[in-house]
């Protein structure tokens, strides 16, 4: 496995990125003599890995137990990491055991907190299972769960003590997850890594077919862009909020659409709603507008809000974005990231934030949801 180490601030640890190599996943868990392996996924990922997993675990390693939850965004909250930690404590865990995080950017997020909270703070390795995970969400300290009010709004930061990711786990998702994937890609190129922009749009398919070496360079790059944000800015609070590129109206679309639209899939279309909203600010041309369509396309995700999307739903949660509270936005504003030009965020005070007014956002959403669109929701069966 290739180690790349990671540095945020005076919070480091190694990433470790290979294919096909199961054996030496499990002998670096083994290495770190745990009291207990408390093995945490979905039960999708469960069947697929998390079995196995264990057993490898408790043939080679020490005593291993799996902790499942339900699968889907809907999960991702403060129920379940409470019903997680009783069974972690019902099956011995101590402040010895180790928890893997074994699967996507939602187990990763579920079972950081776990960690953080178990006995106050106990070993977290992630072992990402998804694209968005491997290149996006295991590359930050930021450990939270959804409430009613919005996503990721209940949580802290906690830092993995490694991260071992395996391209060949990639291989069993789903085509919809491999596109997902690609929408936070296609971020870090925009907003982050313009220098990847040319290779990628002519390694990106919208079939969502990619070979092993491709996706090693994929996720080699997004995760020297996050590097180049977060290495003085641990907490994402600074320059890595530029990371937040197009999640203001991607997670209200997420949120609206009740999990049946994915998070990087999110993040896309939210990414052209804050470019169509830095053109008809002046910031942005129409070229760079092109662009985020262009690239989005050729990763086969959509740049419109999707029919079964209520635009009412997601103006509503818009309000309720996670970015409140670092710039003075009066009630008829918000903050959001902006890009002029590739790598050109907006910036207020030193961060890439600037307030937006809501009436621009909220007339945007309207136009990116398509002619004869109200703000009901239209619930169709075929999520995106």
């Amino acid at each position: 496995m290739h180690v790349t180490a990671i540095t945020m601030e005076d919070a480091t640890f190694p990433y470790r990125l290979g294919t096909d190599c199961a054996e030496e996943i499990v002998a670096r868990l083994g290495d770190r003599a745990a009291s207990r392996y408390l093995v945490v996924c979905d039960t999708t990922v469960a069947a697929l890995y998390g079995h196995d997993l264990v057993a490898r675990l408790e043939k080679d390693a020490g005593p291993a137990v799996l902790l499942t939850h339900e699968a889907g965004e809907v999960h991702k909250d403060v129920t379940t990491v409470g019903a997680l930690a009783e069974q972690a404590l019902g099956a011995g865990a101590d402040r010895r055991s180790i928890v893997v995080a074994l699967g996507g950017g939602i187990t990763g997020n579920i079972a950081g907190l776990l960690a953080a909270l178990l006995f106050r703070g106990i070993a977290l390795v992630h072992v990402p299972t998804t694209v968005v995970a491997m290149l996006d969400s295991v590359l930050s300290l930021k450990q939270a769960v959804n409430a009613s009010f919005g996503k990721n709004l209940v949580g802290t930061f906690y830092q993995p003590a490694e991260v071992l990711a395996d391209t060949a786990m990639l291989r069993t998702l789903p085509v919809r997850e491999l596109r997902s994937g690609m929408g936070e890609v296609v971020k870090n190129a925009l907003a982050i890594r313009p220098s990847m922009t040319e290779r990628l749009a002519g390694l990106l398919r919208p079939d969502g077919r990619y070979d092993d070496d491709a996706l090693r360079w994929i996720i080699a790059e997004s995760v020297a862009a996050k590097a180049d944000v977060t290495g003085a800015d641990k907490h994402e609070r600074r320059d890595g909020l530029v990371l937040e590129y197009g999640h203001t109206a991607g997670h209200a679309i997420e949120h609206a659409a009740r999990g049946e639209v994915a998070h990087g899939a999110g993040v896309a279309i939210g990414m052209v709603i804050a470019a169509e909203v830095s053109h008809r600010l002046g910031h942005a041309s129409a070229p760079f507008v092109a662009l985020h369509r262009e690239l989005i396309a050729k990763a086969g995700l959509e740049h419109a809000v999707p029919a079964f999307v209520g635009t009412d739903d997601v103006k509503n949660w818009l309000t309720y974005d996670n970015k409140r509270g670092y710039l003075d936005c009066e009630g008829t504003s918000t903050p959001m990231v902006l890009l002029s030009g590739p790598g050109q965020p907006l910036r207020t005070g030193g961060m890439p934030l600037v307030p937006v007014p809501l009436s621009v956002l909220n007339e945007t959403v309207d136009a990116l949801a398509g002619p004869g669109r109200t703000g009901a929701d239209h619930r169709a069966a075929v999520p995106v």
